[in-house]
C-alpha cells in the first residue's frame, strides 16, 4: 500500500475514535461479562426448519430482518446486532427500507429486553425517532480493513475494520464479552449460487423477501446496490477472508474461545461443522 495512502487511513481511523470515543467506551461495561456459550442465528432458510425454541433460555444473539421470526418474542433473543452504516438516514437524508421497518416493529422490539447492537451513524436517527426506548443500545465504529498480518483491532470500545457481514461483528461483539463457546445458525453463505441480476429477489432468507429491484429507485430504497456477478464474486471471497482473519485473530487474543457452525448445508468452512440437533441444551 502507498505509504502516504497508509497514513491518511490510520490517521481517519484516529479521527473516528477520537470523535466517537465517549459513544464507544459505553462498550467497555460489555467486556469479559460473560464466560459460557451463545448463538448467533442469522436469517439464513435453514432457520425456518430448526426449532429455535430449544434456545429461549440460551444467550442468542440475532441479526438484520431477525424480527421477520414468528416466534420472535418466545425466542426473547438476549441481543440484536445491525451494523450497516447506512441503516438509518443522516441528516436529511431520506428513510429506507429498514428503517421504516425498525419503526413499524417497535412494539414488538420493544416485547422484549434486548440489547442492540448498531453502528454510530444510527445514534442521531434512533434518538430524535425515540426507537427502542424500553432497550438498552450500545453502538460501534468500523473503518478500515482486516489484513494478512493480523493488525487490526477487534475489541469494540474502539474503531473495528469493515467487517463485511454482520455475522463478522457479532463473533467480535461475542468474544469481547467472553462467550468461550459460539454457535452459529442460518449461516449458509451460499451467495454465489444465484444469478446476479436476480440476487436480491431469489436469495432466500427464512422469510419471503420483500424485495422488488425492478428499478435503479427501489434497489436505492432497499439499500441495495445491483451489480455484475464478478462483483458478488470479489464481495464473497473478502467476507469469507475475513472470517479466516478473525479466526486466526482470536486464536492468538482468545485461545480458549471455540467457534462452531451449527447451519446445515452451509458453504461457511471457515469453522468446524456441527449438527443443531446434537448440541445438548
Amino acid at each position: 500500500m502507498n505509504p502516504i495512502r497508509s497514513i491518511k487511513k490510520i490517521a481517519l481511523q484516529y479521527q473516528l475514535y477520537f470523535k466517537y470515543r465517549d459513544m464507544l467506551a459505553k462498550n467497555k461495561k460489555l467486556k469479559n461479562t460473560e464466560s459460557k456459550r451463545c448463538f448467533i442465528i442469522g436469517t439464513g432458510p435453514s432457520v425456518k426448519d430448526q426449532d429455535l425454541l430449544r434456545l429461549k433460555d440460551e444467550d442468542t444473539f440475532v441479526v438484520n430482518s431477525f424480527w421477520n421470526h414468528p416466534q420472535y418474542k418466545e425466542i426473547n433473543p438476549k441481543y440484536y446486532v445491525m451494523i450497516d452504516w447506512d441503516i438509518f438516514p443522516v441528516g436529511d437524508q431520506k428513510g429506507n427500507f429498514v428503517s421504516d421497518e425498525v419503526i413499524q416493529k417497535q412494539e414488538l422490539l420493544n416485547s422484549c429486553s434486548t440489547k442492540f447492537f448498531f453502528h454510530s451513524f444510527g445514534k442521531e436517527f434512533i434518538e430524535k425517532n425515540g426507537l427502542l426506548q424500553n432497550n438498552r443500545i450500545y453502538y460501534l465504529m468500523n473503518h478500515g480493513v482486516m489484513d494478512e498480518k493480523l493488525k487490526f483491532n477487534i475489541d469494540i470500545e474502539k474503531v473495528i475494520p469493515y467487517t463485511k457481514n454482520v455475522i463478522v461483528a457479532s463473533i467480535m461483539i461475542a468474544a469481547y464479552m467472553g462467550f468461550e463457546e459460539i454457535y452459529l445458525l442460518g449461516c449458509e453463505h451460499d451467495y454465489l449460487a444465484y444469478p446476479a441480476q436476480k440476487y436480491y429477489e431469489k436469495f432466500p432468507h427464512f422469510f419471503k423477501n420483500p424485495y422488488e429491484l425492478s428499478n435503479k429507485k427501489s434497489s436505492s430504497y432497499y439499500i441495495m446496490a445491483v451489480m455484475p456477478y464478478e462483483k458478488h464474486i470479489y464481495n464473497s471471497l473478502i467476507l469469507f477472508r475475513n472470517y479466516r482473519l478473525l479466526k486466526e485473530k482470536l486464536s492468538r487474543e482468545k485461545p480458549n474461545l471455540k467457534i462452531y457452525n451449527a447451519t446445515p448445508n452451509s458453504y461457511l468452512d471457515v469453522f468446524p461443522m456441527v449438527k443443531y440437533e446434537d448440541i445438548i441444551l
